[in-house]
């Protein structure tokens, strides 16, 4: 009887059982275009954003020093500076991330203006300026460098048709800035060096018909065509180039939308003939290595999604301002062992970082005011007959040697 009291007695003493610690969550905001002239690249790339930080999720989190954390992200629509700025302050002051990725819009500057002084991590691509804070009160790295892919891309898109000599470059412009005086040291280097002669023919914001600027292009011998335009106004130009007669390939900084989505927008796939596009696919990439574990993990990606949406992820999915983006930062948070943004950004600096696109030294320090910018496979692929295949490859491998500055 004794012997049981003392039992009681240890029982009622021993510590109650404690619920298991909850996890950790890290918040990380995203903002791209999800309405707009721009909405396709948004509502194609969410998803597969997504399906990555699920995957993380269900392998037990995120491994950052000795805590794993559980990726919670949060969409937010914004291009434009106006809308930008809004989602950028909603991501900070409501949600409170640790971070924002993915963004390629316009607003870089005012939204810099809420995260820097927050120590927000903003990784952003460069097509809508640079972040105007010192280096060192700047929590931005730069993924994407919109600006230089845009020449590799084209330099892979005519290495592959070496019978052609003229490139007719277009997109949508505000008509606020003199083009040709803009880009004319990058044409003159790209005659000088590659013997490719350069065509300038930009239209208005919201032109639907081409047909003028293609019959400038053709007068001007336009043997391959570059635009930076919408996925809407790339295809539209596609078609209308076919109607026209003409078979020139004609390429764009984006990634080639699904086949029934583009050839919408196309009319057919004989117009769909000699699209060329960002080919970002890790599984693909013949110039670059990709680390196995990235390599795992973009095919974990592709078949998660292929199986739940019955039909495959759009391959821009990949690219720098997308899941690679995410990569990008996951990677830093890993490499420094911590969350905290000081020690992230004093890890990036300098650090060599693999990604879901290859192995780069963070550099670009002497034009960007900010050593943290990651190259880029500037891989491309084309359409040929049903198929959106491999076509070539020119690595970005340093923006600290960039090919032409820009302003």
């Amino acid at each position: 009887m004794a012997v049981c009291l003392a039992l009681l007695v240890l029982l009622a003493c021993a510590p109650a059982p404690q619920p298991p610690a909850e996890q950790k969550v890290l918040k990380v905001g995203c903002i791209m275009p999800f309405t707009g002239p721009a909405a396709l690249w948004g509502q194609n790339i969410r998803p597969g954003m997504e399906v990555y930080a699920d995957l993380i999720n269900e392998d037990g989190g995120l491994q950052v020093g000795s805590e794993k954390y559980r990726i919670e992200m949060i969409f937010q629509d914004g291009f434009a500076p106006g809308p930008a700025v809004a989602a950028t302050r909603n991501l900070v002051y409501d949600h409170g991330v640790n971070a924002i990725v993915g963004y390629f819009g316009l607003g870089v500057a005012a939204m810099t203006q809420i995260t820097n002084p927050e120590k927000v991590i903003l990784n952003i691509g460069t097509i809508g300026g640079i972040d105007p804070s010192p280096v060192e009160k700047s929590y931005v790295m730069y993924g994407f460098p919109s600006m230089e892919i845009t020449i590799y891309q084209a330099l892979a898109a005519m290495h592959a048709f070496p019978q052609y000599h003229t490139l007719a470059w277009t997109g949508p412009s505000s008509g606020e800035h003199n083009i040709d005086a803009t880009f004319a040291p990058t044409d003159e280097r790209l005659l000088k060096e590659f013997g490719i002669k350069s065509v300038r023919e930009y239209y208005p914001e919201g032109t639907t018909n081409f047909t003028p600027y293609l019959t400038k292009m053709a007068e001007q011998g336009t043997e391959v065509i570059y635009c930076v335009g919408s996925p809407l106004e790339f295809g539209l130009m596609a078609k209308q180039r076919w109607q026209m007669g003409y078979k020139w390939p004609i390429c764009q900084i984006a990634s080639l939308l699904d086949f029934d989505t583009m050839r919408g927008i196309c009319g057919s796939e004989e117009a769909m003939q000699g699209l060329v596009s960002d080919y970002p696919l890790p599984m693909a990439l013949k110039k670059v290595t990709v680390s196995p574990k990235y390599l795992d993990m973009a095919k974990r990606i592709w078949d998660k999604y292929r199986e739940m949406n019955k039909k495959d992820l759009f391959i821009g999915s990949y690219g720098g301002a997308c899941i690679n983006s995410q990569g990008q930062y996951f990677e830093a948070l890993q490499q420094a062992g911590t969350t905290d943004p000081d020690a992230v950004m004093r890890t990036l600096r300098g650090g060599t970082f693999d990604t879901f696109i290859g192995r780069y030294k963070l550099s670009g320090k002497k034009y960007y005011g900010s050593d943290i910018v990651f190259g880029h496979p500037c891989a491309v692929s084309i359409v040929k007959g049903r198929e959106n295949i491999y076509l070539d490859e020119y690595p970005l491998m340093s923006v600290d040697k960039p090919f032409a500055e820009f302003e």
